[in-house]
């Protein structure tokens, strides 16, 4: 980073047009370091990834679903057995969670066996990545120090591995939430509304971005979401039929059981507020010890409110920047639709550290704004402290030691509070930077023209 970069906010508010993007690259060694560092990390990484292909997570997408294609019910009917059939294992997780068009749109994956079925959905998975990283890097300087430097700092990113290992799908969300947020921006407006539908009947959460749209009374994008949800709901009725589509809704539920909310992985804010009761009251400390505390029934009520108004305060704070900000020149509402990712983060039941990938769109926006000298020095400084967190808890996982030596022993205990304390904070701090970005932006600098200086008229850069 150039000596200037700390005043480039300052440099441009002042009007100085050679300042727009005011910071010229990371410097080439350090650029070096991290790209071949990114390099070697994802040669490992792939190599292992194969092992991966009976566990889970994908070993419960590939069962279920091809337990939905053959007619039975993977909501109501056990699965282990099936899937102990074909090699997989599913541990305790008996039933499925997923919603029925997610599980729709996977059964052509079962026509495969369960080894290329997971290598075609990694595939997919790192095809979604390449793309999402194109689009979020458009924008920046044509400097391909900085670039490699970037991309490989997100190959780095412990969500985007979490991902990979467990064969989830939140890097499809990711170009989803990408794709809504660039043609949104460009008045494409049918196709964001599609995508974000489209996202919502594979997830549901995402539908949370409905919100945004209503309070921008973007009515055209509203309309082709509910369409591609009404019809996708229907065709998925159809062929799956009533009764399991209804089944559905209990195993989806139960997410938000201590079960799962319980588990130090969980960054959901109704996790995080229910980590503090369940963990305060646990005997001694451990990944599971969230699992086995019973509360008080007025504890338990508490804690239940507790996470009812810390949800409501945050959908609250939302809805709020988004009410004072204003889009900038040319229509570009990029810092509030990443608020709002971040939110639909938070605000989700469940929430695991592979669904911190879809944070990429925060970074990618403080990063640009900060470039152009249209963000705060807060903002800045919050995302940055943000990302520096999910970085270092990456290096906590590299560190090579001997399996049951007494520095094991040390790190696992180390890794246990930095999981439970580590990704939630990084989380609450890219809202906090979001939120700080979406209503403090800094408007872009106006300068005299030199065609309109006799006429006293001024135009943006």
């Amino acid at each position: 980073m150039t000596s200037d970069s700390g005043n480039c906010g300052d440099n441009v508010a002042a009007g100085n047009p050679n300042r727009k993007w005011g910071w010229s690259s990371l410097s080439g060694p350090a650029s070096i370091v991290i790209s071949v560092g990114a390099l070697i990390y994802a040669v490992i990484l792939l190599r292992a990834l194969p092992a991966r292909a009976n566990g889970l997570d994908f070993s419960h997408y590939y069962a279920s679903a091809l337990m939905m294609r053959t007619g039975l019910n993977p909501y109501t009917d056990d699965i282990k057995p099936l899937a102990s059939s074909l090699g997989l294992e599913v541990g305790a997780i008996t039933l499925s969670t997923y919603p029925p068009t997610f599980l729709l749109l996977l059964e052509p994956l079962t026509l495969l066996f369960p080894p290329a079925a997971y290598g075609l959905w990694t595939a997919l998975s790192l095809v979604c990545l390449a793309i999402t990283l194109y689009l979020l890097l458009d924008d920046l300087p044509k400097d391909y120090r900085l670039r490699l430097s970037l991309v490989g700092l997100v190959i780095l990113y412990p969500p985007i591995t979490n991902n990979l290992v467990w064969g989830q799908a939140q890097i499809m969300l990711l170009l989803t939430f990408t794709l809504f947020m660039r043609w949104l921006g460009s008045g494409r407006n049918a196709l964001a509304g599609a995508i974000i539908g489209f996202a919502g009947l594979l997830k549901v959460f995402p539908l949370l971005m409905v919100g945004y749209l209503l309070i921008r009374s973007h009515w055209k994008t509203i309309f082709y979401a509910v369409l591609v949800v009404a019809v996708g709901g229907l065709i998925t009725l159809s062929i799956v039929g009533i009764g399991r589509s209804l089944d559905s809704i209990g195993p989806m539920a139960s997410v938000t059981s201590q079960r799962w909310l319980g588990r130090q992985h969980n960054v959901a804010l109704a996790a995080i507020v229910s980590h503090i009761f369940w963990y305060s009251a646990a005997p001694e400390m451990g990944s599971f010890a969230g699992l086995g505390v019973h509360l008080s029934p007025g504890m338990e009520l508490t804690r239940r409110v507790t996470v009812l108004m810390a949800e409501l305060a945050v959908l609250a704070l939302t809805v709020y920047a988004t009410f004072r900000s204003s889009r900038l020149p040319e229509g570009r509402d990029d810092h509030v639709i990443a608020l709002w990712v971040a939110t639909t983060i938070l605000v989700s039941p469940t929430a695991w550290v592979h669904y911190l990938v879809m944070l990429l769109i925060p970074y990618g926006v403080l990063l640009r704004r900060y470039l152009r000298g249209e963000s705060p020095r807060l903002a800045t400084w919050l995302g940055l402290a943000s990302f520096a967190i999910g970085e270092l808890l990456m290096i906590l996982d590299l560190i090579p030691v001997t399996p049951g030596s007494p520095i094991h022993r040390t790190l696992q205990d180390f890794g246990f509070w930095a999981t439970l304390i580590g990704w939630p904070v990084s989380l609450l701090l890219a809202y906090a930077a979001t939120y700080s970005l979406a209503i403090e932006t800094v408007p872009p600098p106006i300068v005299v023209s030199p065609s309109l200086t006799e006429t006293g008229q001024t135009v943006p850069i």
